[in-house]
């Protein structure tokens, strides 16, 4: 029961944002009496709360997860692209489709109101930052990225880059943010790597093109 309260509180959370939800809307949408809504929250903030734990942490903490999670399966080149492009996922299921604007918005919104999700979303973009300033760190290590380079500098500017192409995706729909991830990505790896453009066996595409997943 109370899975299913939170759910539908998301449901309506991602239509009309945190502040145009009202407790007796959840309580109505869920089909539950108010006695059994305060049985299991206090309050709307609790709800928010618990809400916010469930969906959207695990939402932004996906990326560092898959990286953990690849990291031991690909090679340099393929992590740094990885790491770069990979898109947030919606860990929980739903049985209603969410799009990616849908739970960015939210997120946008909650972080100007809620600290915890603003201190989670700080920590979680740090982290990225560090595991891609591993990364190029180990390209150095490997002879594949260039000595010459700043390696937090350039885990900072492709983080900023790359959330900034998201924000752009949420203003303007028509923005194919895969394709701008990859296009600023060879530019970028153009700039830092010490390899040159090689093609494919397969005849298809640069060497980056083989980080594609």
């Amino acid at each position: 029961m109370k899975e299913n309260i939170l759910e539908i509180a998301f449901q309506l959370f991602l239509k009309n944002g945190f502040a145009e939800v009202s407790t007796n809307e959840i309580i109505r949408e869920a089909n539950v009496t108010k006695g059994c809504f305060y049985h299991y929250f206090k309050s709307k903030e609790e709800l928010i709360y618990d809400v916010i734990v469930m969906y959207l942490y695990p939402y932004l903490e996906s990326p560092i997860k898959a990286l953990e999670e690849k990291n031991n399966q690909l090679d340099i080149l393929q992590s740094i692209h990885f790491c770069y492009t990979f898109m947030p996922k919606l860990v929980i299921e739903t049985k209603q489709n969410i799009s990616f604007r849908q739970i960015q918005f939210l997120i946008y919104e909650g972080i100007k109101k809620y600290v915890y999700l603003a201190k989670k979303s700080c920590e979680c973009s740090r982290k990225q930052r560090f595991l891609l300033k591993e990364l190029l760190e180990r390209g150095k290590k490997e002879g594949i990225v260039s000595s010459k380079i700043d390696t937090d500098t350039y885990a900072t500017t492709m983080i900023a880059l790359r959330d900034g192409m998201i924000a752009l995706h949420i203003l303007d729909s028509s923005i194919d943010t895969k394709e701008k991830w990859e296009s600023t990505f060879r530019t970028i790896w153009s700039e830092i790597s010490i390899m040159p453009e090689i093609e494919n066996n397969n005849g298809g595409g640069y060497l980056y093109a083989e980080a594609v997943l």
